[in-house]
């Protein structure tokens, strides 16, 4: 008995000791950054600016957002001066988005990136990158767009774009940094713009290693989820047709091939010669969702279509492969099945040079297989 009783003693004096916890915040005394922005200053400095999430002063207010910026040596620095603007602590365990300003992009992103995974209390894995084709501090103002805050209107707008195929899978800050690091993968992300008082999509930014090097636009964009062999829930596309053999009657069709499964075949050889050809091979099961030509949709017909179709999104594909080999933007993973298939040859190769003189031989076979009420 006098034994437990000790025990007992002992446990109540090193609870006593206890100094509980330490390193707690509370909400009141925090502001959630929800959006950060980086640009080029023209002296070579690093501006962020943020948008952060005030917390309600009582139970009946709701939350309100600010937007501040600071200039750095160092995106850490500039950082750090925010903070002095401000009252209360700065967290970022809630930011969505990470805004790069062309410019800064075009320098690389690295140093960016590397403020996020050197703080194991910065989110990485849910957080998007995205590219502005001026100042990423342009698409702060206003801070409101509608009754939504910037930061929810932006993650609306990329949803709802990865839902239609113009960017797809999503890419995260953790993706990215992984794909920076693989020596046969690129990436690309989306890429937005500041029109007056509307944030637009213009379509997605491609990268060479950490490097900004071209873009595509907003069609062309859907037409590169494709060839990955990806798709949201929507993938539509909008053509003229000629409607009968032998006249110009022409209408416009309307086709969605994000609602059927996608059939790729994607081949990477290399030949005697040492070069690199890629077969890539695309069937689309497309679901006819508008048509305006003056003859019904009959088997005919929509075999018809279907080469015409077939045909011109062969050239559509033709154009995004030269496109992205102009930017040098290995956003399919060539390299990536060289260093799996072909590790021999991967080893004699500079990719970064090589890359541009790989021989792309796509082919897009499209079939409609419903045309929906117009039938």
């Amino acid at each position: 008995m006098t034994r437990r009783i000790s025990k007992i003693l002992i446990v109540l004096l090193l609870s006593a000791c206890l100094t509980g916890c330490w390193d707690r915040e509370y909400l009141k005394d925090l502001h959630l950054a929800y959006t950060a922005g980086y640009d080029l200053t023209e002296d070579g400095m690093i501006k962020e600016t943020a948008e952060l999430i005030i917390p309600p002063e009582s139970e009946q207010s709701t939350t309100k957002n600010e937007v501040h910026s600071s200039v750095g040596f160092t995106p850490r620095s500039a950082s750090d001066n925010l903070r002095t603007k401000v009252r209360g602590n700065i967290r970022f365990n809630k930011n969505g988005f990470i805004i790069i300003g062309k410019p800064l992009a075009q320098k690389g992103i690295s140093p960016i990136l590397d403020v996020s995974y050197r703080d194991p209390s910065n989110p990485t894995s849910n957080v998007r990158l995205i590219i502005t084709d001026t100042d990423s501090s342009d698409l702060f103002e206003p801070k409101m767009v509608g009754e939504l805050k910037l930061g929810e209107f932006i993650n609306d707008k990329i949803k709802s774009l990865e839902q239609m195929s113009v960017f797809f899978p999503a890419e995260t800050v953790d993706t990215v940094f992984r794909s920076m690091m693989d020596p046969g993968q690129d990436f690309a992300v989306p890429f937005l713009s500041k029109e007056g008082d509307n944030i637009i999509a213009k379509g997605v930014a491609l990268f060479h290693d950490e490097y900004y090097s071209g873009m595509l636009d907003y069609e062309k964009s859907v037409m590169l989820v494709l060839l990955k062999g990806k798709k949201g829930n929507n993938a539509r596309i909008t053509k003229r047709v000629d409607t009968e053999t032998g006249q110009k009657d022409r209408g416009t069709i309307t086709i969605n091939v994000g609602r059927k499964r996608i059939k790729r075949k994607f081949d990477v050889k290399v030949n005697d010669k040492g070069e690199v050809e890629v077969d890539l091979k695309l069937n689309l099961q497309a679901v006819v969702e508008e048509y305006t030509g003056g003859r019904k949709l009959d088997e005919p017909e929509i075999k018809k279509i279907n080469q015409d179709l077939s045909e011109m999104l062969t050239r559509d594909a033709e154009t995004v492969l030269h496109e992205i080999q102009k930017a040098n933007s290995d956003v399919l993973g060539v390299g990536r099945k060289l260093i799996a298939y072909h590790n021999k040859e991967w080893k004699t190769m500079n990719w970064s040079e090589d890359y541009r003189k790989v021989r792309f031989r796509p082919q897009v076979e499209v079939n409609i297989v419903d045309t929906g009420i117009l039938q």
